[in-house]
C-alpha cells in the first residue's frame, strides 16, 4: 500500500470530488491523448479498486466532470449578477449577458482555461464527452430567455460564432496573457469585450427582424 492515501469510504462526495479534480490535472497538464485511467489512479493516489466504486469507467468519470460546476458554469451562475431581473432584461441583453458570464465564468475556472487550450490540439471520444454537458448547458440558459426573439433569426449559428470567440479568448488570455491587444484578466479591456457584444448582439437581432 505504499503511496496510496487513505480516505475514508463512508464519504463518496469528497473521494468523487477528489477524483474529479485529479482527472482535471491530468487533463491540464496533458491533454487528451493517452489519458488511462491508471494516470487519473496515480495522480490521486488511491488504488483502482476505490476508483472504480465511484465511477463505472473513465467515460464515466470524464462524463462527470464535464457536468459538474467545477468545470463549466452552471445557469445560475450564469445569470448570477442579475438576480430577479434576469427575465425583465430585453432579449439582446439577456443574451449578450450569457457570453459575457460565460467569459467570466471561464476566467475563474484557469484549470478548464487549460483543458479547452488541449483540445484545439487534439480531438477524441474525451473530448466529446467534455462537450456535450456545455452544449446542454447553453441550451438550459436559452431557454430562460424571454421575449421577442426574431423566429428568422439563426440562433445556433450565433451562438457557435460568439461563443467561440468568447471561448477562444479566454483560452488565449490564459495561454499568453494577451490577444489583439486584450487581456480578459483585465477589467478594462474585459469592459471593452462587454461592450463590442452588446453592440454586436443588438446588430444581430435588429438584422434578424428585418429579416
Amino acid at each position: 500500500m505504499s503511496g496510496v492515501k487513505i480516505i475514508p469510504i463512508g464519504k463518496p462526495l469528497t473521494v468523487r470530488q477528489r477524483l474529479l479534480e485529479s482527472l482535471g490535472d491530468v487533463l491540464a497538464r496533458q491533454g487528451f491523448d493517452g489519458l488511462t485511467l491508471e494516470a487519473v489512479v496515480k495522480e490521486v493516489g488511491l488504488t483502482r479498486t476505490v476508483v472504480l466504486r465511484h465511477f463505472q469507467n473513465l467515460d464515466d468519470m470524464v462524463t462527470a466532470l464535464g457536468q459538474s460546476p467545477g468545470f463549466w458554469p452552471p445557469v445560475a451562475e450564469l445569470q448570477d449578477g442579475v438576480p430577479g431581473r434576469f427575465a425583465a432584461m430585453p432579449p439582446q441583453a439577456q443574451l449578450a449577458h450569457f457570453f459575457k458570464a460565460t467569459i467570466r465564468g471561464l476566467l475563474a475556472r484557469p484549470r478548464t482555461l487549460d483543458i479547452m487550450a488541449w483540445e484545439l490540439l487534439s480531438r477524441n471520444r474525451y473530448s466529446r464527452l467534455l462537450e456535450y454537458p456545455r452544449v446542454r448547458r447553453s441550451l438550459e440558459f436559452f431557454e430562460t430567455v424571454t421575449g421577442e426573439v426574431p423566429e428568422s433569426l439563426d440562433l445556433t449559428a450565433v451562438v457557435a460564432v460568439l461563443g467561440g470567440a468568447a471561448m477562444f479568448l479566454a483560452v488565449r488570455s490564459r495561454q499568453s496573457g494577451v490577444f489583439g491587444g486584450l487581456n480578459l484578466y483585465d477589467d478594462g479591456d474585459r469592459d471593452r469585450v462587454d461592450k463590442v457584444l452588446d453592440l454586436l448582439v443588438a446588430g444581430i437581432l435588429r438584422q434578424g427582424g428585418d429579416g
